[in-house]
């Protein structure tokens, strides 16, 4: 257990977790694109077919479990280049998943805070939910892939650079 515990790295998960939902709520964000018109416009028509509006729910919450597995994806890659332990990017997929899962991230809760930088766009519209979609993923990605998030992830902070080059410095006045 002591082995476990030693390869968690809360920063990587924290900030994993923040990123796995911007790309989730990206992935669900783009889906409303899927049958846009009916969603939106068809308001007669919505009322009359629940199986259709029904089975668009549907597709729009199973592409934030898609999301959910590519962000796992690129967490895995990012953590085996940096030499993170696998076992935080699962326990970040499995955190999430069951969260949102179990309505406990649902979407109304957060819809706000991740629409927010929309207020650019008119948001029921289709160059809106592109844009936020966009906007959420590449959010998502940055956190992932950035390199100062990287660096604060391994701990490598001026000062740690600084003890570095000092402890080089002694190794070859040593020699």
């Amino acid at each position: 257990m002591s082995k476990l515990s030693s390869n968690l790295n809360t920063r990587l998960l924290l900030i994993h977790f923040a990123a796995f939902l911007f790309i989730m709520y990206g992935f669900q964000m783009l889906s409303f694109l899927h049958d846009y018109d009916f969603l939106y416009f068809q308001h007669t028509l919505r009322m009359n077919f629940h199986g259709r509006f029904d089975f668009d729910m549907v597709i729009i919450e199973q592409s934030g479990s898609f999301g959910l597995i590519v962000a796992y994806i690129i967490s895995w890659i990012v953590s085996g280049r940096h030499g993170w332990h696998w076992i935080n990017s699962a326990i970040v997929l499995v955190v999430t998943f069951l969260l949102e899962n179990l309505v406990l991230l649902h979407w109304s809760h957060f819809h706000d805070i991740y629409l927010s930088p929309g207020g650019l766009f008119h948001i029921y519209s289709k160059w809106g939910h592109i844009a936020i979609g966009i906007a959420l993923l590449g959010v998502g990605v940055f956190f992932m892939l950035s390199k100062v998030i990287i660096r604060y992830i391994s701990h490598e902070t001026a000062k740690d650079k600084q003890k570095a080059k000092a402890e080089k410095k002694l190794a070859r006045k040593g020699k």
